[in-house]
């Protein structure tokens, strides 16, 4: 179990009493509680799972926020394993912005990053290959002539419509009179600070999309071979198409009859898919990393051939 900690605080004269309306702290802090769940979701899927909790500190008017990610996977017998590869509790608060590290590269988190394209244009975004392996995301403002450079996972939490929605709407509460400021802090340490006019509106049409220029998207009807489906959840599945490969199932509807037994498709079975393929590329063209694949719709299944019995 990973914990991390940090508090949110909201400033104004509404506090002056040391107590906050409930109709307006609940749904910041549900939204919070969604956004980082989301986050969570996208970057370790079904591996682990996320609680806030909450203790109020009413001598100062903030309220403390212990976050536990849980770091265990399900494997296909329903054993509890560790997984390497899940993504702490802490890179996850530090990519939104919620406690210090401010995201990596040049400092910027999702919540700085809104604060600093909240109105502006976007001109142009370029992935960076990095040799680490850590890609980061630039993205050129238009009309000043400046550039942001952020990791890719910030860049990720904020291309995603929900999860900008969920932050703007744990700032919600400084739309309205008494209140002026909101921040996430321990300590001496202000990690992200917010004022009035810092907020986007509610339907987010002054956040700019930020889309790669040097991303390329493939639709793909092909047949692939199940290698290891995910009867639970919504994990990926390992697919055969050239090579072994992991894809996104996004075929709700068909995945939800496989997970409940209505359709049969065993290991070693192959599905006629329509495959999305999204590959990276630097300024020559070439592609920078491995390609990703989403399955978005399932046609059909071909059951494995069977194996004939050998007769003596």
């Amino acid at each position: 179990m990973s914990e991390v900690q940090t508090i949110i605080k909201f400033d104004g004269p509404v506090l002056a009493e040391k107590a906050m309306d409930v109709a307006d702290l609940a749904p910041s802090l549900i939204a919070l509680s969604d956004l980082l769940k989301l986050a969570n979701k996208h970057f370790n899927g079904d591996r682990s799972g996320l609680k806030i909790l909450v203790n109020a500190d009413l001598e100062q008017n903030c309220f403390e926020l212990a976050i536990s990610l849980v770091q265990t996977i399900w494997d296909a017998t329903n054993s509890l394993i560790a997984d390497d590869n899940v993504i702490k509790a802490k890179e996850i608060a530090e990519w939104i912005g919620i406690v210090t590290g401010g995201g990596g590269v040049g400092g910027i988190s999702l919540y700085g990053l809104i604060k600093l394209l909240k109105g502006k244009k976007v001109k142009g975004v370029t992935v960076l290959k990095q040799q680490d392996g850590k890609n980061s995301v630039q993205i050129h403002i238009h009309g000043d002539g400046n550039s942001v450079t952020v990791p890719q996972p910030v860049y990720e939490l904020y291309s995603k419509s929900d999860v900008r929605r969920k932050a703007v709407e744990v700032m919600r509460p400084l739309t309205k009179e008494g209140y002026d400021s909101l921040s996430f802090y321990k300590g001496k340490n202000v990690f992200e600070s917010f004022s009035k006019n810092d907020v986007p509106s509610e339907q987010g049409d002054d956040l700019p999309e930020v889309i790669p220029t040097n991303v390329i998207k493939s639709s793909i009807h092909t047949t692939v071979r199940i290698r290891k489906p995910a009867y639970e959840g919504r994990s990926k599945w390992t697919i055969v198409y050239k090579k072994a490969i992991d894809a996104e199932m996004q075929d709700e509807e068909w995945l939800t009859k496989f997970q409940t037994n209505q359709i049969d498709a065993p290991p070693n079975s192959q599905l006629v898919v329509d495959l999305e393929e999204t590959i990276v590329t630097n300024e020559r063209g070439e592609a920078v990393e491995e390609p990703i694949y989403v399955i978005k719709k399932i046609h059909n299944v071909l059951p494995p051939p069977k194996q004939e019995e050998m007769k003596f």
